[in-house]
């Protein structure tokens, strides 16, 4: 079943979007581990670096506000150097490289690639792929059902959230409207749980959830059908989880609706 993007978007805007919160994600990173959203006092405390020279002219470099700007990467000396600098605890090439971002390109990641995303975690495959060994030619990616996807939604898990988004552009390749709309469904159902969990992802999320919306949640099939993904719900349930870590959150996957039967034609 084709599936058509309810609004059009700029192609080249997204890409840069999806980089400015790639680099945001990382700046959540350090300021989550280092106790500070402030680019100087995070140059300060990573580097060493003074805000200001013995002639008080300013010597603040911006290099890790450039990430939260969309203008930079962490390079790998800048991941050794703050891995070093906080012993280990600060992985920058686990946010920077992180599958989420090819999930939320453009063009759609080719089928093989998908499936790689999709094998990665331990938890997913159990619940997917029953955890066994893979066959002569790898897993055997048998097509989502509702239980499955229910059991990846239930981990609340950010590989569980992957693997259901990797889901999700499977079902785009296919032009399979239910095999897309259900797990971006679930994905939107964890959001807030994953959101809680990481600081990193935590730090401006509402940049990440706009790049999200526009591959995923905004999506119009040519049933009619359009799903309903509001900003505001992914809000008040994270405050939710916020006030209390154990409050059990309404699931929309999980809700069935009763339709009156069809009348039959005279």
């Amino acid at each position: 079943m084709p599936m058509t993007h309810s609004d059009s978007f700029d192609a080249k805007a997204h890409r840069d979007a999806v980089k400015r919160v790639r680099g945001t994600v990382c700046y959540g990173a350090l300021a989550h581990h280092f106790g500070t959203q402030s680019p100087t006092l995070l140059e300060a405390r990573i580097d060493g670096r003074r805000p200001y020279d013995e002639l008080g002219e300013k010597v603040v470099s911006n290099k890790y506000k450039r990430w939260r700007e969309g203008k930079a990467l962490p390079s790998e000396d800048t991941v050794a150097h703050v891995s070093n600098r906080s012993a280990g605890a600060v992985r920058l090439d686990y946010w920077r490289d992180l599958p989420l971002w090819e999930l939320l390109a453009v063009e759609c990641p080719p089928v093989p690639r998908l499936h790689r995303i999709i094998e990665h975690s331990a938890s997913v495959r159990h619940v997917l792929l029953l955890d066994g060994e893979p066959e002569r030619f790898g897993y055997n990616h048998s097509p989502l059902d509702r239980k499955n996807a229910l059991g990846l939604r239930n981990l609340r898990s950010l590989d569980a959230f992957i693997a259901l988004l990797a889901l999700a552009r499977k079902g785009e390749q296919s032009e399979d409207a239910p095999q897309h709309y259900l797990p971006a469904l679930c994905a939107f159902d964890i959001l807030p749980y994953v959101l809680y969990g990481h600081s990193a992802l935590r730090y401006r999320w509402e940049g990440l959830f706009g790049s999200l919306k526009r591959i995923f949640w905004n999506v119009i099939y040519v049933t009619g059908q359009v799903g309903q993904f509001p900003v505001e719900e992914v809000q008040a349930r994270l405050k939710a989880l916020e006030a209390d870590p154990l409050t059990s959150l309404t699931q929309l996957a999980g809700i069935r609706i009763r339709r009156a039967p069809e009348e039959l034609p005279l």
